[in-house]
């Protein structure tokens, strides 16, 4: 049934339809061909009181047809606008509390808080309108109350707290057997909620050992993207270099031993200027740079083609992930 009602929702327009073959059989009639095949076959298979009596019953099928879409039109924008999400109202309300048996105390606060609630919805003011359904669902708990808190989380995007309404109003529109809730709780689908978020990984694994490089600019090796880890006793104050086009992003990922150090990268233009830097400078003296692991980002977008140099000044132990973007 819930079914049902969700797709006679998306029914606007019976008369549309009628509107649209009346206008194909009119200009069908309009040419010689088809009045004299469709008479000449009438005149030849039926007498003239079979003719009257096959059109008074084609006229009143038609007549039947037609008022049965207009019927299914009209019922589907009432549908339409029932299952609308924020489209309760007072009225709702009160026929969900007259089927209870609460006291009249009871129902007389909770109709007097959803009213407010309706009312600071009207100014806007939505969290004035939470409150007040809360009230009201604590005096008595209906789902025409839980129905307007889902709506009201959703507008004001908090995806945790509507997932939590929502799936609240559904239990109790599946208990009462209300399919006309049923349909206006899914008409948006299931809230989204906000997904749980994964922790990065990507300075964890397998590493390559970081390769020799450079004493300045002119000794340093090409190096590729890729995740590296520093196994020099002595640390790792090298110089590489990496070739990058017009708009490719470099991005320089590191994490200093577990039992601290110096993990810093600086990246250089095709001249040797000095562009960004990441963690401890160059300059920094080896072991005053804290007694944990710290992890530091590079992350810098090429304007010129051509060859980009690295510095890195990291303690043993410390890795490192290259990529080009």
């Amino acid at each position: 049934m819930t079914e049902l009602i969700k797709a006679l929702v998306h029914v606007r327009d019976g008369v549309t339809l009628i509107a649209f073959l009346s206008l194909v059989l009119l200009l069908a009639f309009r040419t010689n061909k088809v009045p004299e095949l469709f008479f000449g076959l009438v005149r030849e298979k039926l007498t003239w009181k079979q003719f009257s009596v096959v059109l008074h019953r084609l006229m009143t099928f038609g007549l039947i047809a037609f008022i049965a879409l207009v019927s299914i039109a009209v019922l589907a924008q009432v549908l339409a606008y029932k299952t609308q999400p924020g489209a309760l109202t007072i009225g709702d309300l009160r026929r969900e509390l007259a089927k209870g048996n609460k006291s009249e105390a009871q129902k007389i606060r909770a109709e007097a808080q959803y009213n407010l609630a309706m009312n600071r919805i009207n100014e806007r003011d939505f969290d004035g309108a939470i409150a007040s359904l809360q009230e009201s669902i604590r005096a008595i708990p209906t789902l025409t109350a839980q129905e307007m808190l889902t709506y009201l989380y959703r507008q004001k995007r908090d995806f945790v707290k509507e997932s939590e309404a929502w799936e609240v109003a559904v239990t109790a529109a599946r208990k009462a057997g209300d399919r006309l809730a049923l349909a206006r709780l899914e008409s948006t689908g299931a809230p989204r909620g906000i997904p749980d978020a994964e922790g990065e990984t990507d300075l964890i694994g397998d590493s390559e050992q970081l390769p020799i490089g450079g004493d300045r600019y002119e000794t340093a090796p090409e190096i590729s993207p890729g995740f590296y880890k520093c196994a020099d006793e002595k640390g790792c104050l090298l110089y590489y270099k990496l070739f990058l086009r017009t708009g490719q992003q470099l991005r320089v990922k590191l994490r200093s031993p577990p039992q601290g150090g110096l993990a810093g990268v600086v990246v250089y233009d095709t001249n040797g200027a000095w562009l960004k830097h990441a963690g401890n400078s160059p300059g920094t003296a080896r072991g005053n740079a804290g007694r944990a692991s710290t992890i530091h980002v590079l992350a810098w977008t090429a304007s010129l083609r051509g060859w980009y140099f690295l510095h890195a000044n990291t303690d043993p132990g410390t890795v490192i992930r290259i990529q080009v973007q």
